[in-house]
């Protein structure tokens, strides 16, 4: 299969779908990196440095999955420009993936919605599309648990490539949120997983087929003392 993880920043792949996205590659299927926007709004220098800069961050995090694809969108003004949306359409559509990961449409971040919201245009009724985790989970309901335990410390390593976004606190969200969306699944401790969102709609109303094995609930024993373990 080929598979395409869409991000809106030069770091959002790396934070919210590098698990997976790993997964898929370790399972022998074609993947396809591309970045929306140029980042140029994601810190103190001029745009250009920043542009250059955060594009080498990314080929960097990114490089045990597939060379990124830069669309290089102005940072923070991705939206109703049809421009933007032709550019997006007819790169995911150059690939004609048999899935994309995207971020969800009830992103925190206006280019993240933005970018949904035109993916989900331009894939149609032709590409499914699996929604990644918001940061910290705010307003996002997952369907879908894989567990990244496996991946989780290259993940972290591919975050800390963008040093010019002070990655050290995006690693310590993740692994508070990869943690939690675990716990949810009553893993043990020290397990980590993503979560994600699938909405069926005609004619994909069911793509397990094509998704890894979720994670497996863990379920609670009763303790004749103690109650439930």
């Amino acid at each position: 299969m080929k598979i395409l993880a869409l991000g809106a920043h030069p770091d959002d792949i790396e934070i919210f779908m590098y698990g997976l996205v790993s997964i898929y590659k370790n399972e022998g299927n074609q993947v396809f990196t591309m970045v929306a926007t140029d980042g140029a709004k994601g810190g103190s220098q001029q745009d250009d440095i920043l542009i250059k800069q955060r594009a080498e961050e990314t080929t960097a995090g990114l490089k045990d999955l597939a060379a990124p694809i830069f669309l290089n969108i102005p940072d923070s003004e991705l939206g109703e420009d049809p421009v933007h949306q032709k550019i997006i359409k007819e790169s995911i559509l150059n690939i004609m993936p048999d899935l994309i990961i995207t971020h969800s449409k009830y992103d925190y971040h206006s280019d993240h919605r933005s970018l949904s919201r035109i993916t989900s245009n331009a894939a149609s009724h032709h590409i499914p599309i699996l929604s990644c985790d918001t940061l910290m989970g705010v307003n996002f309901k997952p369907n879908y648990y894989v567990d990244i335990t496996n991946y989780f410390k290259k993940k972290k390593e591919a975050i800390l490539k963008h040093k010019s976004q002070k990655p050290q606190r995006f690693v310590d969200l993740i692994k508070l949120m990869n943690s939690y969306r675990a716990a949810q699944c009553n893993a043990p401790l020290g397990r980590y997983a993503e979560a994600y969102s699938f909405s069926s709609s005609f004619p994909f109303t069911d793509i397990r087929e094509i998704l890894p094995s979720s994670l497996k609930v863990r379920p609670f024993h009763i303790d004749n003392q103690n109650g439930f373990l």
